[in-house]
């Protein structure tokens, strides 16, 4: 990599140091998220762009829903990285897309057998994809509770189970999973509810049968009297930080560091752009865990460090 780009990411991330290039030979990102559109602006993709800033990845790949929509943002993409930075760092990064949409088990074992036949290995696997629905929209909250679980957190938590043999081949290999501010361990009052999930013994399974519980709870009423959150993407985005927990405690064997993210309230299509953080600089807390060196695992990073997700 060269000086420049190291000099450029080590000012966007402060006080990090960039993990040693040498170990990521060949290294292969695959980022989901939102279904990709050329009309989109640039913000909308750039985790992506700082990852391929960064000069660590001979590749890295978007998986999108629309795969003629994720070429014409590939193209977009190629095209302000050389208007950014028009250095040898950003022009030897392979920007492309691949099929994927979030939810369908289907289209899952699809892109893990196209990453299997062209790279075979993912070094780091970003999980950036989400729904939420607006405040305005008119839909009860009970009808708005499986639809939210399903993708942020169940269709999250099978791709990565369906790409963490992959995931395991790769080089100094990581994880992000991008959560929320919203998944806060505080908005549980049940102090048993807190303790279930912050168990260091809590397994994937139980982890998903706290999730049905409490699906089933909002869907009779009873949810506020057992002590659950109020909100369906508060709740989503707090099983994501138990799985990452999770995993991170399973896969430290197979030196994979595993660990999650708060964007902050951006300006974004998901904000309808209230958001008071520019997405250029949310990107930087996914971007800071999968490129620095010797990061921890199973830790919770916002505004650019490791936060107190225990006491939150």
């Amino acid at each position: 990599m060269s000086e420049e780009a190291c000099v450029r990411l080590d000012r966007s991330i402060p006080h990090r140091q960039l993990m040693d290039p040498s170990s990521w030979k060949n290294a292969i990102c695959l980022v989901n998220g939102k279904s990709c559109h050329a009309h989109k602006p640039l913000n909308e993709y750039y985790p992506c762009v700082k990852l391929a800033l960064s000069g660590l990845f001979s590749h890295v790949i978007l998986g999108c829903r629309d795969q003629s929509r994720g070429t014409d943002a590939v193209s977009q993409i190629e095209s302000q990285l050389k208007a950014i930075s028009p250095s040898a760092a950003a022009s030897s990064t392979n920007i492309s897309c691949l099929p994927l949409t979030l939810g369908d088990y289907e289209s899952h074992q699809k892109i893990r057998q196209s990453l299997e036949d062209q790279y075979g290995k993912v070094d780091v696997l970003v999980n950036n994809a989400a729904m939420a629905y607006k405040g305005a929209d008119p839909t009860p909250h009970e009808q708005q509770c499986k639809p939210t679980l399903d993708v942020n957190f169940r269709a999250t938590v099978h791709l990565t189970e369906e790409l963490l043999p992959l995931v395991r081949r790769g080089n100094d290999p990581r994880i992000v999973n991008v959560a929320s501010m919203a998944g806060r361990l505080s908005q549980l009052r049940s102090a048993e509810l807190r303790s279930k999930f912050t168990s260091s013994d809590l397994t994937m399974k139980e982890l998903q049968q706290l999730v049905d519980h409490y699906e089933y709870d909002v869907l009779n009423g009873s949810y506020k009297q057992k002590g659950w959150g109020g909100s369906n993407y508060g709740m989503s985005k707090l099983a994501v930080i138990a799985a990452t927990r999770i995993w991170a405690r399973e896969e430290a064997m197979n030196g994979i560091k595993i660990n999650c993210c708060c964007p902050g309230y951006c300006d974004t299509d998901m904000t309808s752009h209230m958001g008071t953080r520019s997405p250029e600089e949310g990107a930087k807390n996914a971007v800071l865990p999968a490129t620095m060196l010797d990061p921890p695992t199973g830790q919770f990073f916002q505004n650019y460090e490791v936060s107190d997700w225990l006491h939150s």
